[in-house]
């Protein structure tokens, strides 16, 4: 029977892109971006989301590429974001015969067959230097922030966990995803950065610690990490419900690492099957 320690970088690894996956991406990302780019009038385009926070997981469904449009008169914030939406669904539509771009709440979503992958196209207005209006998807209104002040805080916060804060957060997102995603994933990854501020050793014990900081935390204020918008906790019911359901996996974790000190391995793997699922093996 494989260690847990082997066991816990084997399913690691199985969440990780695979290369064709990531150069796919790549390619295709670029290339749509260019799209855009030479068919509205952008002020600037970039990834967001946890593609460029480095915390995607197989499979990846979606891609946020953030479009900064130009304003102009009867095109700018002060109008319905469907508008704007509709817009950009209309540009996509041109672009990709035979593909149905999906407008959503503060996107519009295009998925690609050959690749398995969609992107989200996110629309965002400069409100001043270093701050853009992006559409929020429950209030229906735009608000401030800097998705690229959130990679820079995420790389950061990865570094000084010694490069394990990043596997951990994927790990972690596996298990929501496996337990009827219970927790809103980029809330988890925020509070993550402060509570794993070190590099925590063995992968089992960085869990524990990362699991039990989320439970004592998940219901705390949380901002904008770029202190520019709202708190991004979702409302109290939810936020509840991921309480009970990270203090369980925390539970379930520090049993795990009692009973592999205590050489009582397949019991221990038994119980990160109930964290992970069958993908733990």
């Amino acid at each position: 029977m494989r260690t847990i320690p082997h066991a816990f970088q084997t399913f690691l690894e199985s969440l990780e892109l695979t290369p064709k996956q990531r150069k796919e991406a790549n390619e295709q990302h670029v290339r749509l971006r260019t799209q855009l780019q030479q068919r509205m009038k952008l002020e600037d385009n970039f990834l967001s989301g946890s593609y460029a926070r480095k915390t995607a997981i197989r499979p990846l469904n979606d891609i946020d590429v953030v479009v900064v449009l130009v304003p102009r008169p009867g095109f700018d914030p002060t109008i319905p974001i469907p508008t704007i939406l509709g817009e950009i669904k209309r540009v996509l539509d041109e672009v990709h015969h035979g593909k149905s771009a999906l407008s959503q709440n503060r996107s519009v979503n295009i998925a690609f067959s050959g690749t398995g992958i969609a992107y989200d196209v996110v629309p965002a207005f400069t409100s001043r230097p270093g701050v853009y209006l992006v559409p929020d998807r429950e209030t229906g209104r735009w608000v401030k922030t800097n998705p690229k002040i959130h990679a820079q805080l995420a790389t950061q916060a990865n570094e000084r966990a010694g490069g394990r804060l990043n596997p951990l957060i994927k790990a972690i997102k596996h298990a929501n995803v496996h337990h009827r995603k219970l927790a809103r994933s980029f809330h988890l990854e925020v509070l993550s950065w402060k509570i794993l501020e070190r590099d925590p050793g063995p992968y089992l014990d960085g869990l524990v610690t990362l699991l039990e900081g989320l439970a004592r935390k998940i219901q705390d204020p949380c901002v904008d990490p770029a202190n520019l918008g709202p708190d991004i906790r979702p409302e109290p019911a939810k936020c509840q419900a991921a309480q009970q359901w990270l203090a369980r996996m925390a539970q379930l974790a520090a049993e795990a690492k009692e009973l592999d000190a205590a050489k009582q391995t397949a019991a221990a793997h038994a119980k990160l099957r109930e964290i992970f699922g069958p993908q733990w093996r």
